[in-house]
């Protein structure tokens, strides 16, 4: 009768444990496939505006001329960023081919990382739960999402960035073996590597802002910790050293501060250099971080109730990491959208220590207050009136002009943010959170299967200058490149100049010499430089076709030959 109650009591307590292991196996699937669709679907698709093409142009000029320390674009000298990530895309094609998927893998790489590393830092400062709608944060967040697929440094630095706070929470928080330490330093000076000495001073901000609210001097007096900087400073001293002079002030801190808050280096910031307030950021909190955004103020809430902070290390970290980084972004002079991405693993963190508080209350309704009532109320209207409304953004701003989504997937939509609308009305604040991630797969599922592809089918540049290729091939006239300088359309030039079917004019002198000799051509250029060839005298310039791409980066195909008598007037 003993062994029986033994048994039957060890059974009871195999329950509980069974169950949440496989509920963790099912979340850790459910990431997996989530993250394996939002950063490898569709990365075939065109070279998409936002510098991918000005990137995949130096790597690809890179991999031609066998020089890998003196970037050129254009036949230019490149000296705005640090070559290691062009080192990245080069090894990515050098081993894939030269094509989107090969460019994109690096960054969709780096995302999926940031991913994993989101999830274990969840579970083993929060719970198993934090650790999941985190990583589900940051994997359908769209700031996210948008870029971090994309050939763009911003997805590898995150992932660097937060690869470095990982190694230094397992000391700091953990209680790890010091030598984590090592590994955050070589994060650190990689992320200087990839791009500029804000690559290591970001993590270093949250370090030390941390360290210094909990007046924790732990770390000073480690021995690893100071041979994890000395270790950073030699990496990046031999760097920079096998560059050029042209790349040495990417490493001077004077320098890095200088660009980064237009300082002169010492005094107050200077006004922005790109015409975005102080407040820009957070203005964009709403688009840049949906649809988590309706949850965000509330976790924001929840933490900043935590005082006092030196007694819950946890939500201080959460608290320095997201309100460091944002306000060293919004005191910058020079603000994009892309450098959010860097934030996203913080916030994701913050909404997934949320979500673990809300899920293990016992009194789950009182956990919805008025904010969140209201911002959940609004995301659930989002959803249903972009199914239907949505359209005409993607027109304005990517000349999408036919149907996006079929009525299958409106019907899903609209049918989700009921539910989330009938879980707000009735107060079911679980439900009401759970259909939020829910929504957010079906955003992810929503851009990648259907507004990429629509985008693409509306104005690729690549199919543009396959059309063109296909001219060039075809009979007379001779059919000529003519764009100097610095593009508009990087995208494009990446994809004329990927072979040599459409021969470069450098100049309007050369242009001439190309007319004098073959009597008539077609010239494929921009919009500013058709402008300038019409106004040539001497010259008759007609317009053959024009290829429409968004951002009024259009492709001309003009006919170009001599007047052979004077104009009329």
């Amino acid at each position: 009768m003993l062994v029986e109650q033994v048994m039957n009591q060890e059974r009871a307590d195999e329950g509980p444990q069974s169950n949440a292991a496989i509920r963790r196996y099912v979340e850790i699937a459910l990431l997996a496939l989530v993250g394996g669709w939002a950063y490898f679907a569709n990365l075939h698709l065109s070279l998409l505006e936002g510098s991918e093409g000005l990137y995949a142009g130096i790597a690809g000029e890179m991999g031609r001329r066998r020089e890998f320390f003196d970037l050129t674009y254009h036949d230019v000298p490149y000296f705005n960023k640090p070559p290691l990530f062009f080192w990245l895309l080069n090894l990515s094609t050098s081993i894939w081919g030269d094509h989107e998927i090969a460019l994109r893998l690096p960054g969709s790489l780096a995302a999926v990382g940031t991913i994993i590393l989101t999830y274990v830092l969840g579970v083993r400062l929060v719970s198993p739960a934090a650790g999941f709608w985190a990583a589900l944060v940051v994997a359908t967040s769209h700031v996210f999402l948008w870029y971090g697929r994309r050939v763009l440094f911003d997805s590898t630095l995150t992932f660097l960035v937060t690869l470095a706070l990982f190694a230094w929470i397992h000391v700091q928080l953990l209680g790890r073996s010091s030598r984590w330490y090592l590994l955050a330093f070589i994060s650190m000076a990689l992320g200087a590597m990839l791009k500029e000495m804000h690559g290591f001073f970001l993590p270093l901000l949250v370090m030390a802002l941390y360290a210094a609210i909990q007046r924790d001097t732990r770390m000073l007096k480690d021995g690893y910790f100071w041979a994890g900087l000395a270790l950073a400073v030699a990496l990046m001293a031999g760097y920079a050293q096998m560059l050029g002079p042209g790349y040495q002030h990417h490493f001077r801190i004077g320098k890095a501060i200088e660009s980064t808050w237009n300082t002169g280096f010492i005094g107050k910031p200077g006004p922005a250099t790109d015409g975005h307030p102080l407040y820009w950021y957070l203005g964009m909190m709403w688009a840049d971080f949906f649809p988590w955004c309706a949850v965000l103020p509330s976790a924001l809430l929840l933490l900043w109730a935590q005082r006092p902070f030196r007694a819950h290390s946890t939500e201080l970290l959460l608290l320095v990491w997201v309100l460091g980084l944002f306000t060293a972004f919004s005191l910058a002079t020079l603000k994009r959208e892309p450098y959010l991405t860097t934030v996203v693993p913080g916030i994701g963190l913050m909404i997934g220590y949320y979500y673990h508080r809300v899920f293990a209350s016992a009194e789950a309704s009182a956990s919805i207050t008025p904010l969140l009532r209201m911002l959940l109320g609004v995301l659930a209207v989002t959803f249903a009136a972009g199914m239907f409304f949505g359209a005409a953004p993607l027109r304005r701003r990517w000349l999408v002009s036919t149907a996006v989504v079929s009525p299958m997937f409106i019907v899903t939509i609209v049918s989700l943010a009921g539910a989330l609308l009938y879980a707000v009305v009735r107060s079911r604040v679980r439900f009401a959170l759970t259909m939020v991630g829910v929504l957010a797969i079906a955003y992810m599922v929503l851009v990648v299967n259907y507004v990429f592809p629509a985008i693409d089918q509306a104005a690729s540049p690549r199919k543009a200058v396959e059309e063109i290729k296909t001219l060039a091939l075809g009979t007379q006239p001779a059919l000529f490149m003519y764009i100097p300088g610095w593009p508009k359309n990087e995208d494009a030039l990446y994809y004329l100049k990927r072979d040599n079917v459409v021969p470069d004019l450098p100049s309007q002198d050369a242009v001439r010499e190309a007319v004098r000799k073959h009597g008539a051509i077609r010239v494929v250029t921009e919009e500013q430089h058709a402008a300038a060839l019409q106004a040539q005298a001497g010259l008759v310039v007609g317009t053959l076709q024009e290829f429409r791409q968004p951002g009024r980066k259009h492709l001309f195909l003009l006919s170009v030959q001599e007047r052979t008598s004077p104009p009329v007037l």
